[in-house]
């Protein structure tokens, strides 16, 4: 039986507002003429996520040969975007830790996958061309936030999908059967509560379906991808729990056997990132 959908958007919106300077940067960043400093001055009213962000910097991954010891030494070794995904990052990672219901291993391991399609995210816009990889980035960290609030308020319908989905069902159809709604339209509607920019809530909307996203739809079929080449690259999930779009490969102009050589360059950015998924 369906749950009522009002009871799911009660729910959604118990979580905690996403924190106000993400949103702040995110906004401040589509404007035309924004540098680096002009975020700063809005990240540095918020002390834990400045740490965050300076702690990252001085992380492996950049590979900074001195300590960065502020933002605006930061910001300009950066840049602008990649200093958005880093408060973006250390701002996400408080959901995907803090707020499940189905124990901290399942948490544990949304957060680490969430890292990793950011990643894959990236390299696939990279690897077609796409002119900001740092925003396919900022999309593949969030795209199944939605996730968060089934994890939270529904393991016992969690399972149920689980069940579903072991029946031949894809997951999305499973979480219709069972919830009325699927994850990325919770997530949809959970990201515009927080009023996160559009682009990023109607990818997020179509990330399975991206031919139909308004907003990018080459965007969502960088993340759609991202997503379904994990899954087909991961030996622990015997059935793909979501088909590739064929709509997805012919907007990007990828085809699957280019899968093999990014899946080589994520595993060298996962070994770089572990301070990332630390976050």
């Amino acid at each position: 039986m369906e749950l009522p959908l009002k009871q799911i958007i009660l729910d959604m919106r118990s979580l905690e507002p996403f924190p106000k300077v993400a949103t702040a940067v995110l906004a401040l960043a589509s404007k035309p003429g924004v540098v680096p400093s002009d975020l700063i001055e809005v990240v540095q009213t918020d002390p834990g996520i400045t740490a965050k962000v300076l702690r990252l910097c001085n992380s492996a991954y950049y590979g900074f040969q001195r300590e960065v010891g502020s933002l605006y030494e930061a910001g300009n070794m950066l840049g602008l975007d990649t200093l958005v995904n880093l408060v973006l990052t250390s701002s996400a990672s408080r959901y995907f830790r803090n707020y499940g219901g189905a124990g901290a291993d399942r948490r544990e391991d949304l957060w680490n996958r969430s890292i990793t399609q950011a990643l894959a995210s990236r390299l696939i816009a990279q690897q077609y061309g796409y002119a900001n990889p740092d925003r396919a980035y900022t999309v593949g960290l969030l795209q199944n936030i939605g996730e968060i609030v089934l994890d939270r308020f529904y393991e016992a319908e969690f399972r149920r999908v689980q069940a579903e989905v072991a029946t031949g069902r894809s997951a999305l159809q499973a979480e219709l059967v069972v919830l009325g709604i699927h994850h990325a339209e919770i997530g949809a509607r959970l990201t515009n509560e927080w009023n996160l920019p559009h682009y990023l809530v109607d990818t997020i909307r179509y990330h399975h379906s991206p031919q139909s996203a308004t907003a990018d739809p080459v965007l969502a079929s960088t993340v759609h991808l991202a997503e379904t080449m994990l899954d087909l690259g991961n030996p622990e999930i015997p059935r793909v729990p979501h088909e590739v779009s064929v709509a997805a490969l012919e907007l990007t102009g990828l085809h699957p056997s280019d899968f093999d050589a990014i899946h080589l360059s994520l595993d060298r950015e996962i070994k770089r990132a572990t301070e990332l998924i630390a976050a």
